[in-house]
């Protein structure tokens, strides 16, 4: 009787197991094909940018020579061989490269 049971239990635990192994598959493969994650992240805009690099929305004109001055800071303070983060660091280039598109391109920032 345990024996019929425990063969059922893990009969069923299987059965579960395969369906859910089966349905995160068929998941990545939608996802994969729509060329997006829907849990991602979004792409960093130009406010985003500005507050990373230490620009508060009271500054309207932004130039090139101000976001290499601030970015140029915070890579120093955020290098990995100082115990700075790589993190910080990509973060910072990421502002970086946001916002000179934006100013080479004339957007609004």
């Amino acid at each position: 009787m345990a024996a019929k049971l425990f063969a059922k239990l893990i009969f069923t635990g299987g059965t579960v197991l395969a369906r859910s192994i089966s349905m995160a598959y068929k998941q990545a493969i939608a996802r994969a094909e729509g060329g997006s994650y829907g849990g991602g992240f979004n792409k960093m805009t130009p406010s985003e940018a500005k507050k990373i690099l230490g620009f508060d929305n009271s500054k309207k004109t932004l130039t090139l020579d101000d976001v290499e001055r601030n970015s140029q800071v915070l890579l120093e303070l955020n290098d990995p061989k100082e115990g700075g983060s790589q993190f910080l660091q990509f973060k910072v280039q990421g502002a970086k490269n946001v916002l000179e598109n934006a100013i080479k391109t004339g957007k609004d920032i």
